[in-house]
């Protein structure tokens, strides 16, 4: 902003430069000095010829008198200044200092008033990047707040409990989408967004409640993709495989061919097991021992008034696809640092494993609670989007508290 005004000033300066001077009487006759001593000197030498053509009798008095006065109009017309006499010098302009003054003043002053009227001030500092200081945790907090005054806003529980599943505060979201669900009643999305919320509280568990609620939305909606996709699971964790299989293949039924969503859910109809023989259940060739190497630090800054015995869980998901964990490690918390292999003998349902993902998101968790839901307080870390099967490991550092 400093460099900005600095260059406005100098602008400024150098305008008045072009108009001050003259109003204080600076800017003389002297500015034309060349051209005027010009038509000066040629004045006098036609004067001097008159003089001469009189002494030599060929003008008369009257005569020399008209043409003098011509002379003198037309040096009059040429300089804006009256002839002197011999010797004499041109007259200096009219000095206005009370004009300079106010043209001083006056011209920053309106140069800033336009500015301010006409240009755009917010442009001189440039945008200032969101402070690290008023994460999305606060925002979320403040939308929370506010549905307390506005518990009749049906939106903006569906805001809240949709924010609390991105944050993985589960239990949460469930107040949310029920609160949502008092006010709109059934609907196929909110049934699904709620039953996923509770079965992610219970541990990936749609049996019961959420089952029954995934079951009414495919009455409201058969065709609706989150309901087939949860549904699935549903009816795999029920036994009924066949129908899992039939919801997958619905949902397959509209993706590309080529789409890493129709090879996720043609993994998960193959090894559904719907189609096997009974007594084929034996793994591929190496696909039990396929896995992860993880490697868990847990930040120093983080690991005070810890007792050690806190569960903490190693855990694996889709870099794209469902959150729920694709294979799980328990230990605790006096095990740190520790390495670890995730494979597919840890996986939380049959049809949902390691090996059936090209690309997982690892992460290491401390739980205060001893659930493997996400709770206020719980200690943290994630990798980034890893190759599975990969030869490197990978390392995970512990670093973020669950607010």
């Amino acid at each position: 902003m400093i460099l900005f005004w600095l260059y406005a000033l100098v602008l400024v300066a150098i305008a008045l430069a072009f108009v001050v001077p003259p109003l204080l009487g600076t800017r003389r006759a002297d500015a034309g000095a060349d051209r005027d001593s010009h038509h000066l000197t040629l004045y006098r030498s036609r004067l001097a010829g008159l003089d001469e053509q009189y002494d030599l009798g060929a003008l008369s008095a009257d005569d020399l008198a008209q043409a003098t006065d011509e002379l003198s109009r037309e040096l009059l017309a040429d300089t804006g200044t009256p002839p002197a006499g011999p010797g004499g010098g041109t007259q200096a302009s009219v000095s206005r200092p009370w004009l300079a003054i106010a043209v001083g003043v006056a011209v920053p002053l309106l140069t800033i008033s336009l500015y301010q009227q006409l240009g755009e001030p917010q442009a001189i500092d440039p945008p200032v990047a969101a402070s690290s200081d008023t994460p999305v945790e606060n925002m979320v907090a403040h939308l929370a707040e506010r549905m307390q005054s506005e518990p009749g806003n049906s939106e903006g529980w569906l805001l809240l409990g949709r924010s609390y599943m991105a944050m993985e505060r589960y239990a949460k979201a469930v107040d949310a989408f029920t609160a949502a669900h008092r006010l709109l009643g059934d609907g196929p999305e909110l049934l699904s967004d709620l039953a996923e919320a509770e079965a992610l509280m219970g541990g990936q568990d749609f049996l019961g409640v959420p089952g029954a609620r995934l079951e009414r939305a495919l009455e409201l909606d058969p065709e609706y993709p989150k309901a087939l996709w949860l549904g699935a699971f549903a009816a795999m964790q029920r036994g009924e495989k066949a129908l899992a299989v039939r919801r997958w293949q619905s949902l397959l039924d509209h993706q590309s061919a080529d789409s890493e969503a129709a090879q996720v859910l043609r993994g998960l109809i193959a090894n559904s097991g719907a189609a096997e023989p009974a007594g084929n259940t034996a793994p591929e060739l190496g696909q039990a021992t396929q896995g992860l190497t993880v490697n868990v630090i847990l930040a120093d800054q983080l690991s005070a008034n810890l007792s050690g015995d806190e569960t903490l869980f190693v855990f694996a998901r889709a870099a794209r696809g469902p959150p729920m964990p694709l294979a799980v490690a328990r230990k605790r918390v006096r095990d740190l640092p520790l390495t670890v292999t995730l494979d597919d003998s840890m996986a939380m349902a049959p049809n949902m494993k390691l090996s059936d993902f090209e690309q997982v998101i690892v992460g290491a968790r401390i739980s205060m609670s001893g659930s493997a839901t996400a709770g206020s307080g719980d200690l943290q870390g994630f990798s980034e989007a890893v190759q599975v099967g990969g030869q490197e490991a990978v390392n995970v550092a512990i670093t973020q508290r669950v607010p």
